[in-house]
């Protein structure tokens, strides 16, 4: 027994400062368990965040899928500026043509209005003018054209008609019986077509005088835009 004990003082003495390291070493490591395990335990767990996901798997990827639509300023309208049409005004020469008998203008051209015709006693239009001028006066061409027609109408007695440049016809009419022209004729400018007669039926009971019409493209017009009539001289 002896023996035992100072084989054990004999190891501790040659072993001790061992035992004493080993035993440091052992402090420091439970020391640094019961460090770490707490701080483990302190961190959060990741959990899944149920209230996030709402629906079924379709419902929430459509959400995600869906476009927002875009809204469009809805456009101005701007006013429309372009000039509106207008009718084309009809040509007038710059210079008026000499009348085809010189004296007063006794019926104007009245298209657009009534007037009261004293041979038929009635209200009527009037697609020319008459001009008073003594039995066998000359009449006269106021535009170069060729004769187009001659004859006796049932209203307006003889009439000459002659056809003009630029779409334009006159109409000569209560002539005298027998006109020096024919039809197909070419004549100038103030070339004599006929004389002033008394066979207009329907403007008989007015004084002697020529009854004159004047036409641009098939439409009557008033003669006074183109002709310069000249009033008998006191």
């Amino acid at each position: 027994m002896k023996k035992n004990k100072e084989k054990i003082t004999a190891f501790l003495k040659e072993k001790g400062i061992y035992l004493v390291l080993m035993a440091c070493v052992a402090a420091v490591g439970l020391a640094a368990a019961f460090v770490f395990v707490p701080q483990l335990q302190a961190q959060p767990q990741p959990t899944e965040d149920i209230s996030a996901v709402s629906g079924s798997e379709d419902e929430h990827l459509e959400a995600v899928t869906t476009p927002i639509p875009t809204v469009l300023p809805t456009p101005t309208l701007m006013p429309d500026f372009t000039p509106a049409a207008t009718a084309k005004p009809t040509a007038t020469p710059k210079t008026k043509a000499a009348a085809p008998v010189q004296g007063d203008i006794i019926w104007g051209f009245a298209v657009n209005e009534l007037i009261f015709s004293r041979t038929l006693e009635q209200w009527m239009t009037h697609s020319g003018v008459d001009i008073a001028s003594p039995l066998g006066s000359e009449v006269h061409a106021v535009f170069a054209g060729t004769v187009e027609r001659v004859e006796k109408d049932d209203q307006l007695g003889i009439t000459i008609t002659l056809k003009h440049a630029n779409n334009m016809v006159s109409v000569y009419a209560n002539l005298k019986e027998e006109p020096p022209v024919k039809e197909g004729q070419k004549l100038n400018a103030g070339a004599t077509i006929g004389y002033v007669g008394d066979t207009a039926v329907s403007e008989c009971a007015d004084q002697s005088h020529l009854h004159f019409e004047l036409y641009v493209d098939e439409k009557a017009v008033d003669p006074n835009a183109y002709v310069l009539f000249q009033k008998t001289p006191e």
